[in-house]
């Protein structure tokens, strides 16, 4: 065999090793995370408002895994804007003890955009939260550019269903509901 040929046949080889490890790849966390949530309907109509930037998103053998950091050393990584109540927030998380919150769901699940379109949908998957893991539902939404999808996705989740008791300071107490924003960006 000529050395040209062979150059030839390990080139096309190295090529398309090359290409299935990169179609295989999994999408990687591009940064930008970030959580919201509202806890209404308490005494006198107290709400409480906060937000985390410890989010992030990954994805391993086929599925999509959203992790919030909860734990931020003796405070909650939940900002509210008042010091005092970011600790109590994390006590009562009892984030030292679940220092997070994922959420997990199937790629195959979702729709995801061609470059420079977006998508949108419901999707069911997997939250472990506070030691309990519960099926919820997210309403999301996906827009690509290039490598990158730029996920938003919201829900609403309801406290006792993982343990948590109704947040109270003082005898005044927020609501059981919270509504929760959550946003970050894979890569392809």
């Amino acid at each position: 065999m000529k050395a040209r040929s062979r150059f030839a046949i390990i080139t096309t080889t190295l090529a398309a090793l090359s290409l299935s490890a990169i179609a295989s790849a999994d999408m990687k966390n591009a940064g930008g995370g970030g959580l919201e949530f509202k806890l209404p309907g308490g005494t006198a109509n107290l709400t409480i408002e906060g937000k985390s930037t410890e989010v992030t998103a990954s994805e391993t053998g086929g599925k999509i895994v959203v992790v919030a950091k909860l734990d931020c050393g003796e405070t909650s990584c939940l900002k509210t804007g008042i010091d005092k109540r970011d600790e109590h927030l994390w006590k009562h998380l009892e984030s030292g003890k679940y220092p997070t919150a994922t959420f997990t769901v199937d790629k195959s699940k979702l729709t995801l955009p061609a470059d420079n379109a977006t998508s949108e949908g419901e999707v069911a998957g997997e939250l472990n939260f506070h030691g309990v893991k519960k099926t919820v539902k997210i309403k999301y939404g996906a827009k690509r550019t290039g490598s990158d999808y730029h996920v938003h996705g919201s829900t609403s989740i309801n406290l006792a269903d993982f343990k948590i008791e109704q947040p109270s300071f003082a005898g005044v107490h927020t609501g059981m509901v919270a509504d929760v924003k959550v946003k970050f960006k894979l890569r392809e």
